[in-house]
């Protein structure tokens, strides 16, 4: 469980970020957003770099702070303690329910939804990016898709994959969701 602890980037999380600099390279980008935690920021810098543009960091779009679970390693709880982070981390899927030191489901949810309200509110042309984490993502389909925070998960967040959302008036709507393609067409090299 990484939550908010900052990690880098691993090998396939670099060769990701190389494959999204090329995928978005001929896109008219007007800003790019990034969670201030490194394995998001690494994935937007070589985009970033390309397109010369700075990038922005947002405490909206940090990953969901888990408190006493972060650290913890799922498959291979063994002492007691870790036992009693895996039934706190359990007590995690409850909408309201906060881990000492982290935030619960209705905290990311605001926090989504704020920067939602930011990003109908700011008066751009061409794309806007935005670096973000698998929890961010989950409430993100939830708030445009009106899913509760209750509903069990059905749709798929996988790592370095496009969530393309467009701008309708007052509201989002989802164009083009968890598209992993960019990731297989690139041959990509030790440039990193």
């Amino acid at each position: 469980i990484q939550g908010q602890t900052n990690t880098a980037l691993n090998d396939d999380g670099k060769k990701e970020s190389l494959a999204i600099r090329y995928a978005l390279e001929k896109d008219d980008i007007s800003l790019i957003f990034s969670s201030p935690l490194e394995r998001a920021y690494k994935t937007a810098e070589p985009l970033a770099t390309k397109k010369k543009k700075p990038i922005i960091c947002a405490k909206y779009l940090i990953e969901r702070g888990f408190g006493v679970v972060e650290g913890l390693e799922i498959e291979n709880i063994k002492s007691r303690k870790e036992k009693e982070q895996s039934m706190v981390l359990r007590k995690t899927g409850i909408q309201d329910y906060r881990p000492e030191g982290g935030e619960s489901l209705v905290d990311v949810h605001f926090r989504v939804i704020e920067f939602l309200s930011f990003l109908l509110n700011i008066n751009l042309n061409g794309v806007v990016v935005c670096m973000t984490h698998g929890g961010v993502l989950d409430i993100l389909y939830r708030v445009i898709m009106r899913e509760p925070l209750s509903s069990k998960r059905n749709w798929m967040i996988p790592n370095g994959a496009f969530y393309v959302l467009e701008r309708c008036n007052q509201d989002f709507q989802i164009v083009n969701w968890a598209e992993t393609s960019h990731l297989n067409r690139y041959e990509i090299l030790d440039e990193y």
